[in-house]
């Protein structure tokens, strides 16, 4: 299933290396991020040591992009890949 939502993309030296779109959270199980789930998750990796270098080469972006959906192992939806 396709369909558009606010991802959190990793580039590395301009190609998207990898990204996700789902969370855990809680009671409520495996949910999608959203803008302010993605700004968080963004935080969190600064906190614990992520820095986007100077040069941009590699860095984390919040992006709203058409993707699609597949269902995992564990039976949960997750971004397959970015269709554009």
């Amino acid at each position: 299933m396709n369909i558009t939502m606010i991802i959190l993309v990793l580039y590395l030296n301009g190609s998207v290396i990898e990204f996700m779109g789902h969370q855990e959270q809680g009671v409520n199980g495996w949910v999608r991020m959203g803008m302010s789930g993605c700004l968080q998750m963004k935080r969190t990796l600064k906190r614990n040591g992520w820095k986007d270098n100077l040069e941009g080469t590699t860095r984390y972006a919040c992006e709203k992009r058409t993707v699609e959906l597949r269902t995992n192992w564990e039976g949960n939806e997750v971004v397959a890949s970015i269709i554009k």
